[in-house]
């Protein structure tokens, strides 16, 4: 896949906000990620066609400007993949319940347990490789950990998500190495890891690669363009790639 200059990438870029996708639309992200958007680090968040919100890992709170623009201030469902900072912001969560104080959350036991003692009752919890039904959303996970180091040890049951929704499956890899489980996902779309804004180039194409995804969004990119242009250039050439700034769809012909 050749990119464009990146005055003619940023020329592109359009708010991806309508809502509706069908099976066809596939390898066109303009269609495929209507009714998405990323913000910043793993926020990502889904507006079915039916009328049915999810939020994965938000850290941008409804007040801030650019989650205002898009008006994806009022969650149904909220997932979250593992507990720290940059993915799981408990003040954040508890401003997203006030919007919508009938909205579900999940994710990992650990998870649930430091929501709980911010004051956060009734989470659900998830372990990895099961599947799960919530707020009208099917959805399975996929486990998420790193085998190097402790940061992100296997034993902490931490996850990412495969999202059924509009006929598609998209998948939010959450911070994680390749794991063999990619290759069943079934995922249409990837939302993978850029660890450390672009510090995992190579094992993020290998995400792309297992799950066979015929279109790739890259998050926690830190919206360092050179490093996404650079993890693009890797990518297989029969897959579409997209990404986000500052809330906005940025499409890489």
């Amino acid at each position: 896949m050749r990119m464009k200059s990146k005055q003619a990438v940023l020329a592109g870029l359009i708010l991806s906000v309508s809502l509706g996708v069908s099976a066809g639309d596939k390898k066109d992200c303009s269609k495929a990620l209507k009714g998405i958007v990323h913000f910043s680090d793993d926020d990502v968040r889904f507006h079915s066609k039916d009328g049915v919100v999810v939020f994965v890992d938000p850290v941008n709170g409804p007040e801030d400007s650019v989650v205002a623009v898009t008006k994806m201030v009022k969650p149904d469902l909220i997932l979250i993949t593992h507990p720290h900072g940059d993915h799981f912001q408990p003040d954040v969560l508890k401003a997203y319940l006030k919007a919508n104080p009938k909205a579900v959350l999940a994710g990992p036991a650990e998870v649930v347990k430091q929501a709980k003692e911010k004051g956060i009752d009734g989470m659900k919890e998830v372990a990895p490789n099961q599947h799960y039904e919530l707020a009208g959303v099917k959805f399975e996970t996929l486990p998420a950990y790193f085998s190097e180091g402790d940061s992100h040890p296997k034993s902490g049951n931490w996850v990412g998500y495969v999202l059924q929704l509009n006929g598609l499956r998209y998948y939010v890899t959450g911070d994680t190495e390749p794991v063999s489980e990619m290759a069943e996902s079934k995922a249409d779309v990837i939302f993978p890891l850029l660890y450390g804004c672009g510090g995992n180039l190579d094992s993020a194409v290998k995400m792309a690669e297992l799950s066979k995804a015929s279109i790739v969004v890259p998050v926690h990119t830190g919206g360092r363009v050179e490093v996404i242009e650079k993890y693009i250039a890797g990518l297989p050439k029969d897959v579409q790639c997209c990404y986000y700034l500052k809330g906005k769809l940025v499409l890489v012909q």
